[in-house]
């Protein structure tokens, strides 16, 4: 069971920073007849693994041996449960979708599970005589429920289908039963998660004196073993194995885990039974103060969890948006709630007499650190800029790309986020033996910790996403935690009297509160901003942080494109309307309707950006209805600063803008479409495999009328060119006849139908000469059938060549996202060239003008050339290769814009 565990989407960290019950000071006897059975019962070979005296010289029930072996397998038990949580939320989003709310149902789930199974776990704790076999068995069981649950996960397929009809959009039923879902699926194998700490901390502490060293170390190791079970899991777990065989390593280590459990439970003697010793001071003061302690360190927890959200939140706009990013961030998080763990188990334990002082000090500590932290992310563009040349010169180029590219941002993390997380690491163990007087009632506590806490964790998430970061932004939710901590410290001493009168503490307070002022009255209210918004050579016209991510609206003015406005996501550049973007997002729109075998009447466009797809989609008048569907209605809001690409779509009574993760939207609708077209985010980017695998293709073709088609950006220029070939594959493993397209460069278009590619040139001209729409294919330089068939690239036998000794992408093998395995060779336009075959094949007769088409091809591959040349950084290459296109196309406006920018 993973002590700390964080979810993907919305991210937490120490769930274990609050609760207490009893005083600083208060110590119990030595559990009853806790030593001399395991010395009693042991063979002289066996002598070695008596028990050694503690710190106070009383002889610890446990050896030194199985104290060693228990730790152990509490480190492997948190690596296996960290890998779990990763699989299980990414499973219940093919489900339950990728949208905020989903993903907070299914936070809230789990670590309901979690927290519910603590707080029964710790009541059986206390009455059982042998606590390890219990926890044995629950680890055993463990690896049964999660083979179970993946594997259930895994086949949604076969039993979402009666449930769909209450996943739409507009079904009342439809948030009620992903809670039900996702509590029903979770609930047994987090409630099993949850139980286990009770148990183990049961057993392995005997007496008061060594509660905080015990738990400092358990929670400590457990915490390392969910550090190494994320990095695991994000860098090779996925790439190599993929869900299923991720499962199966969590289950071994269960099972492993498990075992050794009962072993060493047969040589430990059980425990006696105890009698709970009656609270003398419950109603008086000391009770009083101990309610006070047990909300002060929830809030600390909510309060924890909220900043790593915001600082997670925040990091992404200085970071790639691979699960590489994601997985370096969490395990530098959790590294850093190790070493506090360890530092208050080594260090601090020992004084007794301090640890509520402590407690108070490190609330103030982590205030002053969280404000540290907004100065370097502040500045974490030049971090990074000076970081870089180091890594570039000191970590192997091999190495770099193992680990997704990111070492420079895994750096900043250290850098930013260590000093509070290990903070935050002191805070539980200090919390435990603050909470347990009675060694009779220390499950139950432990039990009651780990439940209160759990359930500050998901509010201070839920908060921080859904409240502190929409309306007050960044650095206003920073600094609004530090303030929170601040007053925690105040609370923390107004409600203990040992505190109260102590003026050095006091002080202290003061000259913290008046650093963290004067920093941020430095820093000013747009700090943070700056960095988001410091976008090198653009204007930024409007940028809004919302519960999805933060978005901004960047204006440009170039010589050869004019203005141009870029939509930019967690300061990724998402789309944009400039000439080379504009044409392949307008191909997006307009080729599979062209393509379309018969009448064409309704359309669903999936990711909108700029809206220049749907725009494109909305000249073709024949259309009776098109869905506009994005997961951010944040996009739908900034439309209006992409006119007039975007045709005004927004004001188009036959769109229907649908705020929705794609795949769910499909997934609940009860309409079918003549065509379907989708130009998500950069397929590597976190979460967006979801609508590039076989399942994902599988649903599409169910929604997909007779004749339907559908339209998939493929991008050719990924540096592993291994991976659009895999798109290809997972669209050919579902639809019986694809085809690949090339209208701007290297950014491809695949075509899938079940029906094959045959093209009437009639039809295609009358389409194409239709008003609204010859106007926008004319503005893309593709104003004639010839024009757009030069496009074509391969189709069906050659295509299936292509990609044939490469894997498919499947929900169990997302290997698109998990790249980092494959070899960095990208595919080259020679290699396009050959692939390329006559689209003379696939035409229904031969009205086209044949020596229009060879001119229109051999202007798209001295495009390609140019491409290619620039690559290499071959000016002389490239503006022959364009010579050669204006020659031939003079009054093309995509050509025009290729010379103007190369001439810049």
């Amino acid at each position: 069971m993973a002590i700390d565990q964080a979810p993907k989407g919305i991210a937490f960290g120490n769930p274990w920073s609050s609760c207490a019950h009893g005083s600083a000071n208060a110590t119990g006897p030595p559990h009853k007849g806790n030593i001399n059975g395991i010395c009693r019962t042991s063979s002289p070979d066996q002598w070695e693994a008596c028990p050694v005296p503690n710190r106070d010289g009383v002889r610890d029930a446990i050896s030194l041996k199985n104290r060693v072996l228990v730790t152990a397998i509490f480190l492997a038990s948190g690596a296996a449960s960290l890998i779990l949580q990763v699989l299980w939320f990414k499973q219940l989003q093919f489900v339950l979708g990728s949208a905020t709310v989903s993903v907070s149902v299914t936070v809230a789930s789990f670590f309901f599970g979690l927290s519910l199974g603590s707080a029964f776990g710790g009541r059986i704790a206390d009455t059982v005589s042998r606590p390890l076999k219990i926890y044995g068995f629950l680890e055993l069981a463990l690896a049964v429920v999660s083979l179970a649950v993946t594997a259930f996960l895994s086949h949604w397929s076969t039993w979402v289908g009666w449930l769909s009809p209450m996943l739409d959009l507009e079904s009342p039923f439809r948030l009620p039963l992903m809670a039900a879902l996702s509590l029903a699926i979770l609930s047994l194998p987090t409630m099993l998660m949850g139980a286990t700490l009770p148990f183990l901390v049961k057993f392995l502490t005997r007496s008061q004196t060594d509660l905080a060293n015990r738990i400092g170390l358990l929670y400590g190791f457990n915490t390392l073993g969910a550090a190494i079970g994320t990095l695991a899991v994000g860098f090779a777990l996925m790439g190599l194995w993929g869900i299923t065989g991720s499962s199966l390593v969590a289950a071994a280590l269960y099972v492993c885990v498990g075992g050794v459990a009962l072993l060493v439970a047969r040589g430990a003697s059980p425990l006696s039974p105890v009698t709970a010793e009656a609270p003398a001071q419950a109603a008086g003061p000391a009770h009083r103060g101990t309610s006070i302690l047990i909300a002060i360190f929830a809030c600390s927890g909510f309060v924890s969890i909220a900043y790593e959200v915001v600082w997670f939140r925040f990091l992404t706009n200085v970071s790639t948006s691979s699960v590489y990013a994601f997985s370096g961030m969490l395990g530098v998080y959790l590294l850093g709630l190790v070493i506090g763990a360890l530092i208050c188990a080594r260090l601090l334990a020992p004084r007794k007499d301090q640890l509520l002082r402590y407690f108070a000090v490190t609330q103030l500590l982590i205030a002053v650190a969280a404000t540290l932290t907004v100065g370097i992310l502040g500045k974490a563009r030049t971090v990074e800029a000076v970081l870089s040349p180091i890594v570039s010169g000191l970590v192997p180029v091999p190495a770099q790309e193992l680990l997704g590219g990111d070492v420079s941002f895994f750096l900043i993390c250290a850098v930013a986020l260590l000093l509070p997380t290990t903070l935050i690491g002191v805070s539980f163990p200090l919390a435990s033996e603050l909470t347990v007087m009675q060694m009779s009632a220390l499950g139950r506590r432990i039990g009651t910790l780990y439940a209160l806490n759990t359930i500050g964790g998901v509010l201070g998430s839920l908060a921080a996403g859904f409240l502190l970061i929409p309306y007050l932004g960044s650095q206003g939710a920073l600094t609004a935690l530090i303030v929170l901590n601040v007053l925690l410290f105040v609370a923390t001493t107004v409600s203990q009297p040992g505190l109260l009168r102590e003026r050095s503490l006091w002080r202290q307070g003061a000259v913290a509160a008046s650093i963290i002022a004067a920093a941020l009255l430095l820093f000013t209210p747009h700090y943070l901003e700056r960095v988001l918004t410091s976008i090198e050579g653009g204007n930024v016209l409007e940028l809004r942080e919302t519960k999805q991510a933060t978005f901004a609206v960047v204006e440009y003015r170039e010589k050869a494109a004019g203005t141009y406005q870029q939509l930019v996501v967690n300061s990724k550049s998402y789309a944009n309307n400039r000439p080379e973007g504009r044409r392949y997002m307008a191909a997006m729109g307009h080729y599979p309707i062209l393509l379309h075998p018969g009448p064409v009447e309704t359309a669903v466009v999936i990711c909108i950006g700029t809206g220049t797809t749907v725009g494109a989609v909305s000249t073709h008048q024949e259309l009776q209805s098109i869905d506009a569907v994005d997961l951010a209605s944040t996009v739908f809001e900034f439309a209006p600063r992409f006119v007039p690409i975007n045709k005004q779509f927004y004001q188009n009574p036959k769109v229907h803008q649908i705020v929705a993760d794609g795949r769910h939207f499909l997934l609940g609708t009860n309409e079918t479409f003549d065509v379907i077209t989708l130009e998500p985010p950069p397929p590597h980017d976190a979460g967006v495999i979801n609508l590039y695998t076989e399942e994902f293709y599988a649903l599409a073709k169910q929604k997909m009328r007779p004749g339907g088609v559908l339209a998939q950006w493929v991008p050719l220029d990924f540096n592993r060119g291994i991976l659009p070939k895999m798109i290809l594959k997972a669209m050919m493993g579902q639809f019986k006849h694809v085809s690949l397209w090339l209208p701007s460069r290297m950014e491809g278009v695949a075509i899938a139908s079940d029906e094959p590619l045959k093209i009437d040139p009639r039809l295609l001209a009358t389409r194409m000469s239709k008003p609204g729409v010859a106007e926008d294919l004319t503005a893309n330089g593709l104003r004639s059938p010839e024009d757009f068939l030069a496009t074509f690239i391969a189709a069906d036998e050659k295509l299936a060549a292509f990609v044939r000794d490469v894997p498919s992408l499947t929900d169990d093998r997302p290997r698109l996202e998990y790249y980092n395995w494959y070899p960095l060779s990208s595919v080259s336009v020679d290699e396009l060239k050959r692939l390329r075959e006559p689209v003379e094949t696939y035409l229904a007769d031969k009205s086209i003008d044949e020596v229009r088409l060879d001119t229109a091809r051999t202007v798209a591959n001295a495009i390609l050339d140019e491409h290619q040349a620039t690559a290499e950084g071959d000016k002389s290459a490239a503006r022959a290769a364009l010579r050669l296109a204006v020659k031939l196309d003079p009054d093309n406006s995509y050509v025009g814009f290729l010379d103007r920018k190369l001439r810049e």
